[in-house]
């Protein structure tokens, strides 16, 4: 957003921006891949019968990553509910307040609507592809189980 000019690069529009983004990622990335390993411990068997039946290790755990990728993205979806109502008469306020360009104030929280959603999208997406090859050994053995 700051390569594009969306963001000012003063310290003072990066500094919060960035702090809400990176703490909604974090948020984001913690709910996803607590969904995926409740859900995977909850069907083990499965996945196991699914692997000695000679199914892929990925496809195994397919109905999971998306389960968890689903489940991550409610908090964003029902975010933007709230977002005329409140995000953006509440961020143009509290913009034009400490200074900054009217334009500026108006554009700016319908941007980072966008963009919060399209990160959590990404987060999410980027955060369950790199966990579902972590769970499975070389020979591809669930290394995920229950009590450990």
């Amino acid at each position: 957003m700051t390569a594009l000019g969306v963001i000012d690069t003063a310290i003072t529009s990066l500094v919060p921006v960035g702090s809400m983004l990176i703490a909604n990622a974090m948020n984001t990335n913690g709910l996803a891949l607590n969904r995926f390993r409740s859900d995977v411990l909850a069907h083990v068997g499965e996945i196991e019968a699914a692997l000695a039946l000679g199914a892929e290790a990925r496809s195994s755990v397919s109905p999971y990553i998306q389960a968890s990728f689903e489940a991550s993205l409610i908090p964003a979806i029902d975010s933007l509910r709230s977002l005329g109502i409140v995000w953006i008469p509440g961020l143009m306020a509290g913009m034009l307040l400490s200074g900054a360009r009217p334009v500026y104030a108006a554009h700016l929280p319908v941007c980072r609507a966008g963009h919060d959603f399209c990160r959590v999208g990404l987060t999410s997406l980027t955060s369950t592809m790199l966990i579902r090859g972590r769970v499975f050994s070389p020979a591809e053995q669930l290394l995920l189980q229950p009590g450990k």
